[in-house]
């Protein structure tokens, strides 16, 4: 028996290695610090761009990375089009090619969550192939296959968008096994649940069908949702595990002298409006500096320097608006994305 369908077989049998997790096998990556001491000089201006070191940024996986070996490796564009196409690593290369910032999120991302990370992607734009190959009218969906025998589905209109690229590059530098060698595909305002790694086909169907994680009770559409996530308060990394931070009066990081806390927020396709911060368990809120990334798929930056008067605990909140979505204080159904609004509890000494 071939190893995929093996592996396959195991995943149907026991109903997915991760199924009683999140999507994806877990594999967390250090998160560091949003803001340096200089960047907390509020003076300066916001950078455009935060990039998040491949080897910082998060890892998710239906099973095992696979092994591809590029010599052979093969996106084949099958089903309902007029002319299959086998598109080898060279044609890819060959077709023209774009460099765009864009944030990817696990739909399983805790409120609050550091499964997250922003990065500088390479690759050409899918659609001038799929015009090649003519998709017949009847088809409605294309299904994504990877060679870890994952596989997931979007309309077709979705994936005929300018936008939707297969990326080679991530950072300057080729994917790494773990993030999908040797091509992955990217489609922008989706979780990464819809953004297969080691993408090996890509078959228009007639017939709507849901993915791996959809029949777990995953959303099938997977559309990212307006949020702010509060990733540092001071010096101190703060996260949905961690949101319990202590300051001191005095000192290089003692209250008094203001307190810095910084995030970032991001919506599945328009800029941010406005990020504010408030600091008493949201009765009040002041609204909080903001960057302008020139891509509304990439994470706006945001900051607040709050001037504390009196010791005590406050509870912190962080909330975005884009052009036509609020995020919501609290987000029950974490199925289709945790959208609400972690609470970091903040005790300054007297």
């Amino acid at each position: 028996m071939k190893r995929r369908q093996a592996l396959k077989r195991l995943l149907q049998a026991s109903g997915g290695i991760c199924a009683t997790f999140l999507p994806g096998c877990v594999n967390h990556q250090h998160l560091h610090l949003l803001f340096s001491a200089d960047l907390r000089q509020f003076e300066r201006p916001l950078p455009d761009h935060r990039i998040t070191p491949v080897g910082e940024f998060y890892v998710q996986s239906y099973a095992s990375p696979p092994d591809v070996d590029l010599n052979t490796w093969q996106l084949q564009l099958t089903g309902l089009v007029e002319q299959p196409l086998p598109l080898k690593f060279d044609d890819i290369l060959a077709a023209p090619q774009t460099e765009f910032y864009l944030t990817m999120e696990c739909i399983g991302n805790r409120t609050g969550g550091k499964q997250i990370g922003n990065a500088l992607w390479t690759g050409t734009p899918l659609s001038p192939f799929l015009k090649q190959v003519g998709v017949q009218d009847k088809a409605v969906e294309f299904l994504l296959h990877a060679a870890d025998s994952y596989e997931t589905t979007l309309p077709v209109i979705d994936l005929m968008r300018p936008d939707v690229q297969l990326v080679h590059r991530m950072n300057g530098e080729p994917l790494t096994k773990a993030h999908g060698f040797p091509v992955r595909i990217i489609i922008p305002g989706r979780y990464g649940q819809k953004q297969p790694k080691w993408l090996t086909e890509i078959e228009a169907i007639a017939t709507p069908k849901k993915g791996y994680w959809e029949r777990q009770g995953w959303s099938n559409t997977a559309k990212i949702a307006t949020h702010a996530i509060t990733q540092q308060v001071q010096e101190e990394k703060v996260w949905n595990k961690n949101y319990h931070v202590d300051l001191p009066r005095t000192g290089e990081e003692g209250w008094q002298r203001g307190v810095t806390v910084a995030g970032v927020a991001i919506d599945q396709a328009q800029p941010m409006e406005w990020v504010r911060i408030s600091t008493d368990n949201g009765q009040t809120w002041t609204e909080a500096e903001i960057n302008q990334p020139s891509s509304p798929h990439e994470w706006t930056l945001w900051r607040y320097l709050w001037k504390p008067t009196q010791p005590g605990t406050y509870k912190l909140l962080a909330q975005a608006r884009s052009r036509t979505e609020t995020q919501k204080i609290q987000d029950k159904n974490g199925k289709d994305g945790s959208a609400g609004i972690l609470k970091i509890s903040v005790n300054l000494d007297s």
